[in-house]
C-alpha cells in the first residue's frame, strides 16, 4: 500500500507539506489516522512523565512543543483533504466518473456520506419527491384531473368552438378547489400547472383532486366551508 510507513514527527510533516502542496489527495494507507492517533497517544504520555519530572526540562519542553505541532498539523492535513474530497464527491453527486484511491477509512466514510447527501439535495433541490415519502402523488394527481377536461355537451362545440378551445388550458375555477390545512412539511411535487411547496400549518386554496390524495393519506384536513365536498 503506498505511504505504508511508521507515523512520526518526519512523516506527519511530509504528508502535511504534500497535502498543502497539491490539488490531488496524497495517497494513504487506511489506518493511517489510527497510526496517527496512537503516536499522539505516545507523545502525550511521554510529554506528562517528563513534565512531572521537571516541566522546564528541555526534554520535556521539546516534547511538548512535538506534541503541540503534530496536534496542528493532523488538523491541517485533514482539513486540506476534507476540502479535496468535497469537490470529488460534488463531482460523483452530479454523475460524472470520479477514481478515489488510497483513502483512509475515515476519508472513505466522508466521501460516501458527502455524496449520498448531495444526490438528496439535488433531488430535492430537482422538485422530486423521494420515494419513501410520497410515491405515488405526482403521477396519481393528472389522473385523477383528467375526467374535468371534456364538456358535458358535445353538441354545443359547433357554436363556440373557437372559444371551448380557448378554455382548454385556463386553471379550474374555484368551485373546483378546497381551502385544506397542512399538517406536515410535504416535499415539492409537480402539479398540472405548478409546483406545490407546502410546508406544516399552511392553510391553502388546493384542487379537490390533489387536496383528497393529501387528506386520505393524513397529511392534510379539509377546513370546513357549507356545501364543500371530496367525493369524486
Amino acid at each position: 500500500m503506498p505511504g505504508e510507513e511508521d507515523v512520526n514527527f518526519e512523516r506527519v510533516t511530509k504528508v502535511y507539506r504534500e497535502e498543502s502542496g497539491k490539488k490531488t489527495l496524497v495517497n494513504l494507507e487506511a489506518n493511517f489516522y489510527d497510526k496517527l492517533a496512537a503516536y499522539i497517544a505516545r507523545l502525550d504520555q511521554g510529554a506528562n512523565a517528563e513534565a512531572q519530572k521537571d516541566p522546564n526540562s528541555p526534554k520535556a519542553l521539546l516534547l511538548q512543543d512535538e506534541l503541540r505541532k503534530v496536534r496542528k498539523r493532523r488538523d491541517q492535513i485533514f482539513t486540506y483533504r476534507e476540502r479535496k474530497l468535497a469537490l470529488l464527491a460534488s463531482s460523483r453527486a452530479s454523475g460524472a466518473e470520479v477514481e478515489v484511491r488510497h483513502l483512509t477509512t475515515q476519508d472513505l466514510a466522508l466521501f460516501e456520506g458527502m455524496v449520498g447527501l448531495l444526490k438528496k439535495s439535488r433531488a430535492e433541490a430537482f422538485g422530486s419527491l423521494p420515494a419513501a415519502a410520497e410515491p405515488k402523488l405526482p403521477t396519481e394527481a393528472p389522473a385523477l384531473v383528467k375526467p374535468q377536461a371534456p364538456p358535458k355537451e358535445p353538441e354545443r362545440m359547433r357554436v363556440v368552438r373557437a372559444e371551448e378551445t380557448k378554455r382548454t388550458p385556463v386553471v379550474p375555477t374555484l368551485k373546483d378547489h378546497v381551502l385544506v390545512h397542512v399538517l406536515e412539511d410535504i416535499p415539492p411535487f409537480a402539479g398540472i400547472d405548478t409546483t406545490y411547496r407546502l410546508k406544516k400549518e399552511d392553510v391553502v386554496t388546493l384542487p379537490k383532486t390533489i387536496a383528497k390524495i393529501l387528506v386520505d393519506r393524513g397529511k392534510a384536513r379539509i377546513v370546513q366551508a357549507s356545501g364543500v365536498s371530496l367525493a369524486t
